[in-house]
């Protein structure tokens, strides 16, 4: 596989209403940011002009065909769409299938839309009536698409417009053998040597999808990590949160990472190591209330658990309570928890009594798993609650329980 063809393919996607502009910012794109704006309406203007009934069922193919032919030659794109049709859903779900995709929302408002849609010129353009514009917009708001970032292109300058956009082109930097994040001030390293054959599931998981920061900041909503920081990150997959840890609490700090499956381990150490980072501690062992031996269901993805132990990816695990394994490594103090260990949560924190009681620990524990067909989130307020600590269960990302000492 050459360097080219290892890299992730990236895509801009504009989604907003007719008329909202979203061919005026991709060329601002591709004028700033140099990924090549795809304008293929003429493809639905040739279309309406030989089948003007049913141009749209007609020309849709076409233009799908044509971004994914753009997308394959260049290995980068920026189109436009209102996403209110089927197809053009479709497009996004394959697409996030094989490359990186942002989504930029370009808002206008309706009048100005309507405003700009009397002045363009129908030569040129698909001929949109008033009635299907409102209708198109009202189709908008009902489309449920996490944007990565809303861009108001009703009176900005084109300088406010370039910075705002500057955060998203900045935030993900694709090299040959690494993908670059920009996470709270620190460039954070991730290999991405699986990048071109990655599964649906891989995707919603890997470390440059833009959950990345949604996630990690539901982790950091309540406490703010610090120099010098003794931080457990129980569940570290391959470093999404360590390396940024590791980064934050310097090299007076530790990490403790805690990753039971053999395949996201090495991942894990290979990550740690483009980052050359030496303040972290890796423990390929999973966690629980007491040292013991179980059933893990090692699927190397971050789903990897002791739970449905039927699987033939089910092998024999150490696992270990960390109040034990602290004892092991010589360390007392403990500053912060970040947890997501796939259902084992309250077992993990039923084994680290002895460092909840002796330190001022703040934790962030994902508590969406279901186990005995009631979500985590119960158990693991009462035992942090058992502890003399507060517990409060949000939904940033996704359900989040967090626990401050009392």
């Amino acid at each position: 596989m050459t360097a080219e063809n290892s890299r992730m393919k990236e895509v801009f996607v504009l989604v907003g209403v007719i008329a909202a502009g979203k061919s005026y910012i991709g060329r601002l794109i591709e004028n700033y940011f140099d990924v090549p704006f795809f304008e293929y309406e003429d493809i639905f203007v040739e279309e309406q002009k030989r089948h003007p009934e049913d141009f749209l069922k007609l020309a849709e193919p076409l233009a799908e065909k044509a971004i994914f032919e753009f997308l394959g030659r260049k290995g980068r794109i920026c189109f436009e769409n209102t996403m209110v049709r089927p197809y053009a859903l479709e497009i996004l779900r394959k697409l996030q299938q094989i490359s990186d995709v942002r989504i930029i929302y370009v808002d206008t408002p309706i009048e100005l839309a309507r405003r700009r849609l009397q002045q363009r010129p129908k030569s040129t353009h698909v001929r949109w009536t008033k009635e299907e514009l409102d209708r198109i917009y009202a189709g908008i708001k009902r489309v449920d698409l996490d944007y990565d970032i809303v861009v108001d292109n009703a009176y900005s300058s084109d300088e406010v417009i370039r910075r705002s956009l500057q955060e998203l082109m900045s935030e993900r930097v694709w090299h040959d053998d690494c993908v670059e994040i920009s996470f709270r001030g620190q460039k954070l390293k991730f290999d991405s040597w699986s990048g071109a054959n990655l599964t649906p599931y891989d995707m919603e998981y890997q470390p440059w999808r833009a959950s990345f920061h949604k996630e990690n900041l539901g982790y950091l909503r309540h406490y703010d990590l610090k120099l010098g920081d003794v931080v457990i990150d129980a569940g570290g997959y391959e470093g999404t949160f360590s390396i940024y840890a590791a980064k934050a609490v310097g090299e007076t700090g530790r990490v403790i990472v805690f990753e039971p499956d053999t395949e996201n381990c090495r991942k894990l150490e290979a990550n740690i190591r483009l980052n050359g980072l030496t303040n972290v501690i890796i423990v390929n062992k999973a966690l629980w209330s007491e040292d013991k031996t179980l059933k893990f269901n090692n699927k190397h993805t971050a789903g990897a658990s002791f739970f449905f132990n039927a699987s033939p990816h089910a092998v024999e695990m150490s696992a270990v309570s960390i109040d034990n394994e602290l004892e092991r490594l010589g360390i007392s103090k403990v500053d912060f928890i970040k947890m997501d260990i796939e259902g084992s949560e309250i077992r993990a924190i039923e084994g680290a009594k002895k460092a909840l009681m002796n330190n001022a620990v703040n934790l962030a524990v994902a508590s969406y798993h279901i186990i005995s067909g009631e979500e985590t989130s119960t158990g693991v307020e009462a035992v942090l609650q058992r502890f003399g600590y507060e517990a409060v269960t949000e939904f940033p990302q996704h359900k989040t329980t967090y626990g401050f000492k009392r």
